[in-house]
């Protein structure tokens, strides 16, 4: 806890190392001071030791010569009330030179502490016994007459050095604690507390508001020409640098970057402002969605060079309608936005009508006359929605009602429309749960070989079921494109299709699954799809992947790239709803295509349809591709379809879509032991 406290602070990090240096000077100066008083109580001792001599040595000298015991207990007295003297004796020399002991005094021991003890066996075992001979001056010639013999007290020397020597030790580490402290409160002031200031200032620095807020850091004045001066001036000098990259972001984010126009999402915003004060003051916003009618026919033909030329056009002709308090963006493409408060809708019509007026006209452009009209959508707030992506997706609706109706180029968003804007919404809300909550089913559409009508293959449909009604697939298919959810329940459809075809084992027939447009431009699509077939270990060959020609042709060479990768991996490839779309021959000979269906159209169409049907069957088999009809009704369709060479037959008058286990019963069918047995005939699975 300590060492990360002391990795985050620098303050802490500096009382910390200023303390322990302020420590280890004291203690090297405590220890110097230490060694200084022991060689003072070595002096000490030693100048004790010439004082007793000198006070006790005549009186020794002559109770030893005299054999006075009375005299020698007295001068022994007078030396052991000395502090620090544990054993005195007198001892006489007699004429045969032996020793006689004359008197001895001993002092009764304090109980002293252990560390005295410890530090009296280290440091004060020698000289603390005195032997001083006691001598007379005879005929000239000194005569030894006993001897004085003084034992010091070892622990009582150690105990006044240890008392001396924490006395230093305390002092000298309390003046290096104070020292240590001055020193830290001082860097504290002048150096610590600029910086966690400094820093503080800099926490609360947002780089995403600096356009709003001149945020700087405050240099305190005593700082101006050091080092902590010059860091903090380069870190204004960098704030500054990022703001300045900052509004240069920002305007690239929020400007169209061809027509300098607000991008979607800064018209977004100012759309939501222009709400907020609406709802304050009780006022209206209009929004108008504005399309060119024309653009993609001008781009496609004199190249995306003049398109851009005239998406500035349009942009400079919106600008110089609008009011200072209107906003007007690109959302992309040939769609722009307007947006503008308003007290009376008298105003969002004149407007729209000057809008069409202007655009309306013809323009040159490097020597093209061009002519562009446009369909305009309105919204109202608070009539038609009360944020930003709610109006703009009515306006957009509006838009399309504008372009439905080629009398009027302009259309107010209506009730009628919200109801059904209101009903996608619930619509988007329970698909988004479909999967989760079991909703969705695969039904099954058999498929007939016209050569002895044998069951061939099959189709995987799809069915919701919500609150106990199948919802049409018409309805929610629209909706999966729109949010995004097709991708999901495609792959959702796929799995259950491969988990179908693995329980029916070596009685599988194909199953042909639809893919959808956002499906097929998923990076992720072809290795999904081989992962969930390996998975269920199927044989891609018993999938057929079917898709419109009309998102074949969005892009044809993303689309080229990802069918063959399908096709190498050996899943079948088929083109839905042939002769509805573009109907290029020369797609159909670079795409690895395995069948094309006929649209329904064609079979129960006219006369002329027939030739249609004729020419396509022709096609397919000149090409080697098979030919499926869809859409077989009658029993008059379905010999001519024969007749013609069409390959297979789909349609209600060789069976319905039907659910999974309802096709196994009428389809195929179960022995006892739960086998499946392929049927017959088409004639007896009606």
């Amino acid at each position: 806890m300590f060492i990360k406290a002391f990795q985050r602070s620098i303050g802490l990090m500096q009382a910390t190392m200023l303390l322990l240096a302020s420590l280890i000077v004291g203690l090297s100066l405590s220890a110097f001071q230490i060694y200084s008083v022991y060689q003072q109580q070595q002096q000490d001792i030693n100048e004790k030791t010439r004082t007793i001599i000198g006070l006790s040595e005549g009186g020794a000298t002559n109770a030893a010569w005299a054999l006075d015991t009375r005299l020698a207990n007295e001068v022994l007295q007078g030396i052991i009330e000395q502090p620090g003297i544990k054993q005195v004796e007198i001892n006489a020399t007699l004429r045969n030179e032996n020793q006689q002991l004359l008197a001895r005094l001993d002092k009764e021991q304090p109980d002293y502490s252990a560390l005295s003890q410890w530090v009296a066996q280290l440091f004060f075992t020698e000289k603390l016994t005195l032997i001083t001979e006691l001598t007379i001056v005879n005929q000239q010639q000194p005569l030894k007459v006993g001897t004085l013999r003084v034992e010091f007290d070892s622990v009582h020397e150690a105990e006044k050095f240890v008392r001396a020597s924490m006395t230093s030790l305390g002092i000298i580490l309390l003046e290096a604690l104070l020292i240590g402290l001055i020193l830290f409160f001082i860097s504290q002031w002048f150096i610590t507390s600029p910086i966690s200031r400094a820093a503080a200032t800099i926490e609360k620095v947002d780089p995403d508001e600096l356009h709003i807020d001149d945020q700087k850091i405050h240099v305190p004045t005593m700082h101006k020409v050091d080092e902590l001066g010059h860091l903090l001036e380069h870190t204004n000098q960098l704030l500054d640098r990022l703001k300045i990259s900052q509004s240069k972001l920002r305007h690239l984010a929020t400007k169209d970057p061809l027509t300098g126009l607000a991008n979607r999402t800064l018209i977004k915003e100012f759309l939501a402002n222009m709400i907020a004060t609406a709802q304050r003051t009780s006022g209206m916003v209009a929004v108008i969605f504005i399309d060119l009618d024309r653009f993609k026919h001008i781009n496609d033909t004199l190249g995306h060079d003049m398109g851009d030329k005239l998406l500035k056009y349009v942009s400079i002709a919106l600008l110089r309608q609008i009011r200072d308090q209107d906003a007007v963006g690109r959302l992309g493409g040939d769609e722009f936005l307007l947006v503008m408060p308003t007290k009376a809708i008298t105003d969002v019509v004149g407007m729209a009508e000057r809008i069409l007026q202007v655009l309306s006209k013809t323009i040159t452009i490097d020597s093209y006359e061009l002519k562009v009209n446009a369909s305009l959508g309105i919204a109202l707030y608070p009539n038609d929605g009360d944020n930003a992506d709610t109006l703009m997706r009515c306006a957009d609706l509006a838009m399309y009602k504008a372009k439905e109706h080629k009398t009027s180029q302009w259309h107010l968003f209506s009730e009628e429309m919200k109801l059904k804007v209101e009903e996608s919404l619930a619509l988007e809300t329970a698909l988004s749960g479909a999967i989760r909550h079991h909703e969705l089913e695969v039904f099954l559409q058999p498929q007939y070989s016209v050569e002895g009508m044998r069951l061939a293959a099959c189709e995987a449909l799809l069915r919701w079921r919500n609150n106990g009604e199948y919802i049409p697939p018409q309805k929610f298919i629209a909706v999966a494109e729109l949010t995004g959810l097709i991708g999901e329940i495609g792959l959702w459809v796929l799995t259950e299709t491969c988990r179908i075809i693995q329980r029916w084992g070596d009685q599988a027939i194909p199953i042909s699954v639809n893919v959808s447009g956002q499906q097929l431009a998923d990076e992720s699509f072809v290795n999904d799809a081989i992962d969930i077939v390996q998975h269920y270990a199927i044989n891609p060959t018993m999938i057929e992947f079917e898709i419109t020609e009309t998102m074949l042709m969005q892009d044809l060479d993303k689309s080229f790239d990802r069918l063959t990768r399908l096709r190498d991996k050996g899943f079948r490839i088929s083109i839905d709803d042939f002769g509805t779309g573009y109907s290029s021959l020369s797609y159909l000979t670079q795409l690895p295509i395995d069948a094309l269906k006929i649209d329904r159209s064609f079979v129960s169409g006219s006369e002329q349809s027939s030739v249609v049907l004729d020419t396509i069957i022709a096609l397919g088999k000149a090409l080697g591709i098979h030919v499926v009809a869809e859409g077989v009704e009658t029993e008059q369709q379905k010999l001519a379809l024969i007749e013609n060479g069409c390959d297979l037959l789909q349609g209600y008058l060789l069976g319905r879509p039907m659910p999974v286990a309802q096709f196994e019963t009428d389809c195929l069918g179960f022995t006892e032991t739960g086998n499946l047995v392929i049927e017959g005939l088409a004639t007896q699975t009606k």
